[in-house]
């Protein structure tokens, strides 16, 4: 069978990798810039389970942090993987009462959180402060990635594996017969066929689908005040300023691939969208570094750079994962960093005909 696979973010990278390894396929990946280079790279890249609002949900998620584990324990403890802790509080009685609640039912679930004091939170974090007051929460197994180059390690590995890797070209069409996709066109008049087109394209997906008349329920970033654009800055070096993940109230932070730190704030996102102007990116880019600066008193980092993350954002929240048409299977998330190499072993297992309970809610198609 010859499987192509349009878009190297954490998804396609980790379907390429899992599919070249496992499988005597002809395996093709389609990227248009380089791998991870996209909204894998540009993201947060938190790896957690820590919603328990929807059991089943939650059950995928752990999954999948086990899965990442996994991959990780087969490149020899990777730099671009670490299961460092992710510390949180709360100063609002409100926000308390919400804290305290989501670790009783994480801790109802299995899931590790457990509630902390001050004086536990400076072993954590020693340079981190926190309002004397305030209601602490950790989660020891929780971490993050450097998605740039967990792609780039997937797909050169998947490369080593014999699949064929295209970059620089985009796909801008998929090719039909019948009601069959049958491959897809790329920007520079090439056709590749296939017996199964896997697209994994993130926020480009709705336009390629499109081309063969299937559809896919994202939020469209390009609306005014969609929730789908962030900006997440980086800072200069920084070393041993974060240990793990911090969620303090107005930011998060953690330790960057170059020494320094990644940092968002939810907030700062309003009004933010794809037309964003860089003086507008230097202005949120200013203020995430002075709340960075509240958060860790000694820190002299500066700001090394500001970049829009577009997430692909379902309507609903939920993953889109199945076949849309014979010989089109989709796999598109919000939550990709965490789910991506765990939806890839459960795809690949569909592909071999073993549908996947656990996929099953989840169908591009539901109502």
């Amino acid at each position: 069978m010859r499987i192509v696979v349009v878009g190297a973010g954490i998804i396609g990278a980790a379907l390429a990798d899992r599919l070249a390894a496992r499988s005597q396929d002809e395996v093709v990946v389609v990227e248009e810039d380089a791998p991870g280079a996209g909204t894998s790279g540009t993201s947060y890249a938190w790896v957690n389970a820590n919603d328990p609002a929807d059991p089943a949900y939650h059950r995928l998620r752990t999954a999948a942090m086990s899965t990442w584990r996994e991959l990780a324990a087969g490149f020899g403890d990777p730099a671009w993987y670490r299961e460092a802790g992710n510390t949180t509080w709360a100063v609002t009685e409100d926000a308390k009462a919400e804290l305290a609640d989501r670790v009783a039912r994480l801790g109802e679930l299995g899931y590790a959180a457990e509630l902390i004091d001050i004086g536990r939170l400076r072993e954590l974090e020693p340079r981190v402060r926190a309002p004397q007051d305030a209601l602490i929460a950790h989660y020891p197994d929780e971490g993050y990635v450097h998605g740039g180059a967990v792609a780039q390690a997937l797909v050169r590995r998947a490369g080593d594996a014999g699949a064929e890797i295209v970059t620089g070209r985009r796909a801008v069409g998929l090719n039909t017969g019948g009601d069959r996709v049958t491959g897809v066109r790329l920007d520079d008049g090439r056709d590749l066929d296939a017996d199964l087109t896997i697209c994994a394209a993130g926020r480009h997906s709705p336009a390629l689908l499109a081309t063969a008349d299937a559809a896919l329920p994202l939020v469209d970033p390009s609306e005014p005040g969609s929730p789908a654009p962030c900006l997440v800055a980086t800072t200069t070096a920084a070393e041993g300023a974060i240990n793990g993940l911090v969620h303090a109230p107005g930011l998060s932070a953690r330790p960057a691939p170059d020494g320094g730190l990644v940092l968002e704030a939810g907030d700062l996102d309003a009004g933010v969208d794809e037309a964003a102007s860089p003086a507008l990116m230097r202005t949120v880019g200013a203020e995430l570094l002075a709340r960075a600066r509240a958060l860790v008193p000694k820190l002299r980092a500066g700001v090394a750079g500001v970049r829009r993350c577009t997430r692909p954002l379902p309507v609903d929240g939920y993953p889109l994962i199945g076949l849309q048409r014979p010989g089109l299977y989709t796999a598109v998330t919000h939550s990709g960093i965490t789910l991506g190499p765990h939806l890839a072993l459960l795809i690949e297992r569909e592909i071999r005909g073993d549908a996947a309970p656990e996929l099953a809610p989840y169908r591009p198609g539901r109502a």
